[in-house]
């Protein structure tokens, strides 16, 4: 997980309202957000929002002469929300995955489905959308789990459409200037893009907020982070890696300065299934090729790229492709940088990067 340094704001500033209040109006208003606006004047405008959304926390600092509410934040991520989320189960993803036949008029669909299109050939499958009904077999998705390690003849029938890349045709019918309807024609195929959204719901935010006449951002969902703009004192914006512990820990391994880039971070080390017949544990990333959980020697990935959206599919690929394949598929994108931490609490942690 990615830790978020506190940002100091001027001497002047003040709560918008008692903050206690202001709670209490927004659990009633904003579906359970706990949200608090503080602002201070100087040469420009600081506005600093915190709340609930996607079943995690968000931090967005804001400069300029930008015009934002905190109703603002919640109606965009509602609205990404409403196109992304497979626990929504009236969402255009939940639509299409049910066979509907539906009209990628929203942008963000198109978005999502050019962006996986993307990370599985950046990847070369090691990310695939299609693991969708694997991934929710395992446990790691809206239901229950129901498929467990030994059994191999359910995964197998489980794997017959992943890898399959005919959903490939949808992204390409959002490039026209007339979208046409779009559906999942073969029986059984459905999408995941949870490896990447919340990242993209980071851009979605950040693109709402230059759109508004932000100057500067700072945009943190759920530990995905993503930055635009120079601070008005010219200090970096600065963003902390976290111990790989099952344990929350503000102990940090690497502390990076993000300007004008985007940073993800994926591990397995909290989000995993238990085996009730061993004990032993598996991870939530696949392997694409095998449809079990990746037997990989990197514990945390942090990628930092262009876009939130392909960092945060990055780094669950890099989770899968483990540390020598990441490692060379970075010295062949220089563009990108990286993070990575493997070894052992008992033998101890190891840390590799690109930056310097």
């Amino acid at each position: 997980m990615t830790l978020v340094f506190p940002l100091r704001m001027c001497p002047s500033m003040t709560l918008v309202g008692n903050p206690h209040l202001l709670t209490k109006a927004a659990l009633a208003a904003f579906f359970g957000a706990l949200l608090w606006v503080s602002g201070c004047q100087s040469v420009e405008e600081t506005l600093y929002f915190e709340g609930e959304a996607q079943a995690t926390t968000f931090h967005i600092t804001v400069y300029g002469d930008a015009r934002i509410e905190a109703s603002d934040i919640q109606r965009w991520l509602a609205e990404y929300n409403h196109v992304a989320s497979p626990w929504d189960s009236t969402s255009l993803i939940s639509a299409l995955n049910g066979r509907a036949v539906v009209a990628p008029d929203h942008p963000y669909l198109c978005e999502m489905l050019k962006i996986g299109r993307e990370l599985h050939r950046m990847t070369d499958g090691a990310l695939d959308p299609t693991l969708a009904p694997v991934i929710e077999a395992w446990g790691f998705g809206v239901g229950p789990a129901t498929l467990r390690p030994g059994d191999t003849l359910a995964l197998e029938a489980l794997m017959e459409h992943v890898g399959d890349t005919s959903w490939f045709s949808m992204a390409k019918a959002c490039t026209g200037k007339s979208v046409m309807k779009i559906n999942l024609e073969r029986a059984g195929m459905q999408l995941n893009f949870m490896s990447f959204s919340q990242g993209h719901s980071v851009d979605v935010v950040l693109d709402s907020l230059k759109a508004r006449g932000a100057t500067a951002a700072f945009v943190e969902i759920g530990g995905e982070v993503r930055t635009f703009g120079q601070k008005p004192d010219g200090s970096p914006f600065r963003v902390g890696i976290e111990q790989p512990r099952e344990a929350k820990s503000e102990e940090l391994l690497e502390t990076v300065e993000l300007q004008e880039r985007a940073l993800a971070t994926s591990g397995n080390y909290r989000n995993y299934k238990t085996d009730p017949a061993t004990g032993a544990h598996f991870g939530h990333t696949l392997d694409a090729r095998t449809g079990w959980p990746a037997q990989t020697d990197v514990l945390s990935a942090t990628m930092i790229g262009p876009t939130c959206a392909l960092a945060d599919g990055m780094a669950t690929a890099a989770m899968a492709m483990g540390l020598e394949r990441t490692q060379t598929w970075l010295s062949a994108h220089p563009e990108w940088d990286a993070v990575l931490i493997y070894g052992s609490e008992e033998e101890g942690l190891q840390v590799w990067s690109t930056l310097k």
